[in-house]
C-alpha cells in the first residue's frame, strides 16, 4: 500500500468517527456497537 493510499484511509476513518452520518452513508458501522447489537440480540 502506497504512502497516499495510507493517507486517504486515515482521512476517511477520522472523518467516520467525528461525523456519524457519514459512516452510514458509506455503510459502515462502528464494530464495538456492532458487537454489542450483536450481544444484546442473544
Amino acid at each position: 500500500m502506497e504512502a497516499a493510499q495510507r493517507i486517504r484511509l486515515v482521512r476517511i476513518i477520522e472523518k467516520m468517527e467525528k461525523n456519524p452520518a457519514f459512516s452510514n452513508k458509506l455503510g459502515i458501522k462502528n464494530t464495538s456497537e456492532y458487537l454489542a447489537e450483536k450481544e444484546q440480540k442473544k
